[in-house]
């Protein structure tokens, strides 16, 4: 039986790198003009294998959004807003604290700026699940100005398809535990940020945004001020381009709830995720109770 879904595994990950959607290139040279800058970026966050890559491709469609993959570095320059050293370099060159602030502000986003102004869109959006560790200094990198999309998913999934894919983000050993650990941290600094700043952060619950995509959507981008595009739901049509994300994801072609694998684990380690986000882990709606 292992064998088996060991082969399925494998064979579903030939059938989605096949028919993945051809990479977006940049065909023209961009000059990027202070004056046309986004100043109110959307980014994208939530813990690995909450759906984050799902809700790229969805706002990547919109007729008014740029959503490429994962950018790693924009964390780094908001962190040089706290390195003392960088400060006095900047203030050699006779920038103020806040000049310093908008030149980092500029520097991260200048690839960002130039795919928006490629692909003719308004906005640029970012989806990197590293960024749920560094809320705080990104938000002060934009001035308190970007909005963030929180995607949510069932812990235990979470927790499940990291610990299946031993992916490890700390140094815990036990690989099971590792996962579980990661999950919780991730999900307390999405939810201390967002009581901190309610009115920038709008959440994206999975199995809701897979039940009624359209509806979802609307108020998400409602809350952004823009308008539901229908492309969005057509984003299989559509290229994107992609970097490390799963290749499984590249290929999809429909919004399909996948819930409740966890519930393949033995039975201690379905109890320790309990034990670990209470008693509604045991309910198959987790945010929809929470919100309730």
């Amino acid at each position: 039986m292992r064998r088996r879904h060991g082969l399925i595994w494998y064979w579903n990950r030939i059938k989605t790198y096949v028919g993945r959607p051809r990479m977006i290139v940049q065909t023209k040279p961009v000059v990027i003009d202070d004056a046309e800058r986004c100043e109110n970026p959307i980014f994208i966050v939530g813990a690995h294998r909450s759906g984050t890559s799902l809700v790229r491709r969805l706002f990547n469609s919109h007729r008014d959004i740029a959503c490429p993959p994962e950018s790693f570095f924009i964390a780094n320059y908001a962190q040089m807003l706290d390195d003392t050293f960088v400060g006095a370099g900047y203030e050699a060159f006779g920038y103020s604290r806040e000049e310093m602030r908008q030149d980092l502000a500029r520097k991260a986003s200048s690839l960002h700026e130039a795919f928006r102004i490629a692909t003719e869109k308004k906005i640029w959006a970012d989806k990197t699940p590293q960024y749920t560790d560094h809320l705080d200094a990104i938000d002060r990198l934009y001035g308190g100005k970007a909005r963030f999309v929180l995607v949510l998913r069932h812990p235990g999934d979470i927790v499940h398809s990291i610990y299946k894919r031993d992916w490890r983000f700390n140094e815990i050993a036990d690989g099971f535990e590792s996962a579980l650990a990661h999950v919780k941290a991730s999900i307390e600094n999405l939810l201390a940020f967002e009581a901190a700043q309610p009115d920038r952060c709008i959440r994206i619950v999975y199995r809701e945004l897979c039940d009624d995509p359209e509806g979802v959507l609307s108020g998400v981008l409602e809350r952004l001020g823009l308008e539901f595009d229908p492309g969005m739901l057509e984003f299989a049509d559509k290229d994107h381009n992609f970097d490390l994300e799963d290749p499984v994801v590249r290929g999809t072609k429909a919004i399909t709830l996948n819930t409740g694998a966890w519930r393949s684990l033995s039975q201690a380690q379905q109890a320790r995720i309990v034990e670990t986000f209470g008693a509604r882990a045991g309910e198959t709606a987790f945010w929809v109770a929470e919100a309730a």
